[in-house]
């Protein structure tokens, strides 16, 4: 038996955010960018595709719309489910879902919350995997260079011919929160790689924001740590 399909609004553009909304849509949803939260009562479920610096303000703008009950998704993989307790109190059902490759980092603060997004990936065919807050920094350093790279892949691949398209891949580039993972990948020792990733990426994805970033990072009079 199929499980009741939702009405599930948008809020914001963050890749991660409508990558999982569109994967939803694909499950049966139905999916609906939300043009002003004053609307959000006709929805049973809202994602906030926000990067970890935008959710304070996303938050900010559905905290006086949202009602009991009312399913609460973010998508960024720099913060947990601690980012909704303004919703929570309200009564909503809040949860953390980032995406993480063939898994979504979740975290949430209760049984009715987890089995919620259990069902929902169970749906996209994706499976939950639990990251503390201690671990978010580093695992977001690795998987957005890892992302990066396979976006520099796909196209060269393009470009030498060996493949015509992506075949339907799609990549969570989000350029706040790669840059806001750095810190972390200095960490880790792969703080020149990743500036220089990062900046082909924002040249070929036309990710201006991420690609001034790097470039400012690599200038010789700049602090690069």
């Amino acid at each position: 038996m199929q499980a009741p399909r939702m009405r599930v609004a948008v809020w914001g553009n963050s890749r991660a955010g409508i990558n999982f909304a569109r994967r939803l849509e694909l499950a049966g949803h139905t999916i609906e960018r939300l043009g002003d939260p004053a609307q959000l009562d006709r929805f049973d479920a809202l994602i906030l595709a926000a990067t970890a610096r935008e959710l304070e303000g996303a938050v900010g703008d559905v905290e006086k719309h949202v009602r009991p009950r009312q399913i609460v998704i973010h998508t960024s993989l720099l913060a947990g489910v601690e980012a909704l307790d303004e919703l929570e109190t309200q009564g909503c059902v809040t949860i953390a879902a980032a995406p993480m490759g063939d898994s979504y980092a979740v975290s949430s603060p209760d049984e009715v919350a987890e089995t919620v997004i259990s069902l929902l990936l169970s749906e996209i065919h994706q499976t939950a995997e639990t990251v503390t807050e201690a671990q978010r920094a580093e695992r977001a350093a690795r998987l957005f260079y890892a992302e990066m790279l396979a976006a520099l892949t796909a196209w060269a691949s393009i470009k030498a011919e060996i493949i015509e398209d992506f075949m339907g891949s799609s990549f969570d580039l989000d350029a706040d929160d790669i840059i806001d993972a750095y810190p972390a990948a200095v960490e880790l020792g792969m703080a020149r790689n990743y500036r220089d990733v990062a900046r082909m990426v924002g040249e070929q994805e036309k990710i201006e924001e991420l690609e001034l970033w790097a470039v400012r990072k690599e200038a010789p009079w700049q602090n690069n740590s």
